[in-house]
């Protein structure tokens, strides 16, 4: 008869969570990957070539109840230790969807080797999954026979759990173009919230890849990317092309394709460079049927970069950036 309660609950919890498929993980989605590579994928710290700083704010399914929000902060700069060239990095992403609220601090490190006309980058990222179910905040629908609150199968507490968590990359790139590998969760920890509620965070791999293809028309250049999230289980795959003018303005069109060939969303991308800032907007609509229940997903995005300058008597120099 437990064992039945405690299967109504699961339906019930996830009813409320407004809940498809993709979001069983513990990693938040995010349109603009282009630009949060490092949230990926640690052998991307210090890729950019100078102190990079960035905050990116996600509104998944604006409308739905406990929908997705997700806040990714990054900062990531280059390292010289003698001739060694390396990258570190810090990247904080915190993400609340329904009952769950969950928050990811981890450290990077990479260490870059010239490779041809490229560099190699071999990256490592170690730090903590902390994971909160907000039990205290259950409503039981008025009116349910199957559910009522002194169930002793709802939690009506806050639950609290937390674990080591890495992750590993390699990435190629050149002036033109750049491709990594990465996984996530490598540990695949097991939370223990409590006696009788435990959460496994999964193990992902990612595959990312960019190229900046030159136009005739100088003013603009062309900029396809994709990024394949895996947990060998199921794959998601989005594929991106911006267009950038001038250097200063970037605009373009993105799809998500799942594994069984559906589309699931199509997103809008506007963005520009400003004195050293970048800044970014995201709207993507779901082509699924949470469009029945939404108008879609709006993404914010800022970074600055800091050049900087190792030689004695300059000061360091601000620099719009590319988006490579």
């Amino acid at each position: 008869m437990l064992l039945m309660k405690r299967i109504w609950f699961v339906i019930f919890t996830l009813h409320a969570c407004a809940a498809v498929v993709w979001s069983q993980t513990d990693d938040a989605m995010f349109s603009q990957y282009f630009t949060a590579l490092n949230y990926y994928n640690p052998a991307y710290a210090g890729k950019s070539g100078g102190m990079n700083l960035m905050a990116l704010y996600r509104m998944q399914w604006v409308g739905v109840t406990n929908a997705p929000r997700s806040v990714f902060i990054a900062a990531d700069m280059p390292w010289v230790y003698g001739k060694v060239q390396q990258g570190i990095g810090l990247v904080v992403a915190s993400e609340s969807i329904g009952l769950d609220q969950n928050l990811n601090i981890g450290l990077q490190y990479a260490y870059k080797r010239k490779l041809g006309k490229g560099t190699l980058s071999i990256g490592l990222q170690a730090g903590m999954f902390n994971k909160t179910f907000r039990g205290d905040s259950i409503s039981i629908p008025s009116g349910s026979e199957s559910i009522t609150p002194d169930d002793e199968a709802i939690v009506k507490s806050s639950l609290n759990a937390m674990a080591i968590d890495m992750a590993v990359g390699a990435m190629y790139h050149t002036d033109r173009y750049f491709a990594g590998i990465g996984a996530a969760h490598l540990l695949a920890p097991t939370l223990n919230l409590d006696e009788n509620t435990e959460r496994k965070i999964e193990r992902f791999y990612n595959l990312t890849a960019g190229y900046n293809m030159e136009l005739k028309n100088t003013l603009f250049e062309l900029q396809p990317s994709v990024l394949v999230l895996t947990n060998l289980q199921m794959v998601s795959a989005d594929l991106t092309a911006r267009a950038v003018y001038n250097k200063m303005y970037n605009g373009g069109l993105g799809i998500r394709i799942s594994d069984s060939g559906k589309f699931n969303a199509a997103t809008l991308y506007l963005g520009a460079f400003i004195k050293g800032f970048r800044v970014g907007y995201a709207y993507e609509f779901p082509t699924s049927a949470m469009n029945t229940a939404t108008m879609g997903s709006h993404e914010l995005m800022v970074t600055y970069l800091l050049k900087l300058n190792n030689k004695k008597g300059l000061k360091n120099r601000h620099k719009s950036i590319r988006i490579l």
